[in-house]
């Protein structure tokens, strides 16, 4: 009984774990264009940060992020905040990730970075941004025409240009989550499969 818990429980994680692993990332696409458009081979602001805003409408865990872009030999830096906004501007509140890399892509492709241990709460607001100082190949938009959406679990979409909201365009953003509350914690699969195999242990020196 309790070997087939043990099996079970290591199962059920593996099972949990592989699914998790295949999910999509959500690309952020404002519905009034579906399709977007190439800019022009200039920095277009990328030095101020440019990012995008969002609510969650269920606790989400954040497995990786990235922009879609064309670079060469670019330091890319990145940083996922907790904000608070009014209507024009935003103000950073804490730094929930940050990090970077030196980024050269095949023309346009995504630029990903993985996370670990980001939970995203309800009833507050968050900032994906990222940032390079050079020139791009090439940059690519969406209009936006400052209008907020909802797609998946995030609500509230906006575009963002250094602390500026309400811009024309939003760029290409993506984020990798799963419903948090549907992840156990790593410390208690281990508690429950130490335990199942100590019961099994028991079990066994009693027959």
């Amino acid at each position: 009984m309790f070997a087939n818990l043990l099996r079970s429980t290591l199962l059920c994680s593996a099972l949990f774990f592989a699914s998790a692993a295949g999910a999509a990332p959500i690309a952020f696409v404002p519905p009034n264009d579906t399709t977007g458009f190439e800019g022009m081979a200039i920095n277009d602001s990328w030095s101020m940060g440019r990012g995008i805003t969002f609510g969650v409408s269920a606790r989400q865990a954040i497995n990786s992020i990235g922009f879609l872009h064309d670079l060469r030999g670019m330091d890319v830096s990145y940083g996922v905040y907790e904000i608070s906004k009014d209507s024009v501007t935003l103000k950073k509140l804490a730094t929930l990730a940050s990090g970077g890399s030196n980024v050269t892509t095949n023309g346009r492709d995504w630029i990903d970075y993985g996370l670990a241990g980001v939970v995203l709460e309800t009833g507050k607001e968050y900032l994906l941004e990222f940032a390079f100082s050079g020139e791009a190949n090439s940059n690519y938009y969406y209009y936006n025409d400052n209008v907020l959406w909802d797609q998946g679990p995030f609500t509230g979409i906006d575009g963002t240009m250094g602390p500026e909201l309400l811009n024309a365009v939003v760029a290409g953003f993506r984020v990798d989550v799963e419903d948090a509350a549907a992840v156990p914690e790593p410390g208690s699969l281990a508690l429950l499969a130490i335990g199942a195999a100590a019961l099994a242990r028991r079990r066994k020196r009693r027959q």
